[in-house]
C-alpha cells in the first residue's frame, strides 16, 4: 500500500500529488474533490492509475470541447490532436462522444468544406479531393461528396466560374496570344485542381466573348 504524502497547489491549476514523496500526476480540483484524495491517506497503484486515466478523460473532454468550439473537425483531425496530450485509447474514447454528441460529424463537414472550397476558394475538383483528404474524411465518403458536387454544379457552373478566374488572375497573360503566356495561365488553372479539358473549354470561351 502507498501512501499520499503530499498535495500541492499548481503554479497555473489543479494541484500536484505526490505519493511516497515523489511526484505521482496533476489533478484539477473537482478531481480532487470527486475522489475525496487527501494527505497521508493510502493509494493502491491500481486506484492511482484510475484516477490518472480520470485526469486524461477529463482533460481529453475538455480539449475536445474547445477545438470544437473554435472550429469543425473531422474525426481524424480531433483524434490526431487529442493524442498529442493523451494516449490513444482515451483519445479515440473522447473523440467517438463527441460523434454521439453530434459535435463531430463528418458528412455534413465533408460537404460543408468541398462547398466552400468551390465557391469561396475557387479550386477545381482534384484540388478539392486532395484538401478533404488532408482533413482525414473516409476516401468513399469524399468520393460521394464529389460526386454530388458534379450533379450540384454544371459544366456550365465549372466554365463560368473558370472564366471568372481567367479574367481576374491571368487576362493580361492573354492579350498577345504569346504561348508560353497560355501555358502559364493553364498550369495556374491546374494547380487550382481543375482538368485540362474543362481548362482548355473555359480558355476557348473567354478569347471568344
Amino acid at each position: 500500500m502507498l501512501h499520499i504524502t503530499a498535495i500541492e497547489k499548481a503554479k497555473k491549476k489543479g494541484y500536484h500529488l505526490f505519493v511516497e514523496d515523489e511526484y505521482a500526476l496533476t489533478v484539477s480540483a473537482e478531481i480532487l474533490a470527486e475522489t475525496g484524495l487527501r494527505t497521508g491517506q493510502e493509494i493502491t497503484p491500481q486506484r492511482l492509475d484510475e484516477i490518472r486515466l480520470l485526469c486524461d478523460r477529463r482533460r481529453a473532454r475538455e480539449r475536445a470541447l474547445y477545438l470544437l468550439e473554435s472550429r469543425s473537425h473531422s474525426e481524424k483531425e480531433l483524434f490526431d490532436k487529442l493524442c498529442r496530450n493523451v494516449d490513444e485509447a482515451v483519445a479515440a474514447e473522447i473523440t467517438a462522444k463527441m460523434v454521439d454528441l453530434g459535435l463531430v460529424d463528418d458528412e455534413s463537414y465533408a460537404r460543408r468544406w468541398a462547398s466552400m472550397l468551390f465557391r469561396e476558394k475557387k479550386y477545381g475538383p482534384r484540388r478539392i479531393r486532395q484538401s478533404l483528404m488532408q482533413k482525414g474524411f473516409d476516401r468513399l465518403l469524399i468520393d460521394t461528396v464529389l460526386e454530388e458536387m458534379r450533379e450540384e454544379y454544371s459544366p456550365e457552373d465549372t466554365d463560368e466560374q473558370l472564366q471568372a478566374i481567367i479574367a481576374r488572375k491571368y487576362a493580361r497573360y492573354l492579350e498577345d496570344d504569346d504561348p508560353k503566356n497560355r501555358s502559364r495561365v493553364i498550369n495556374g488553372l491546374l494547380r487550382l485542381g481543375y482538368d485540362y479539358e474543362q481548362i482548355r473549354t473555359a480558355l476557348r470561351n473567354y478569347c471568344e466573348e
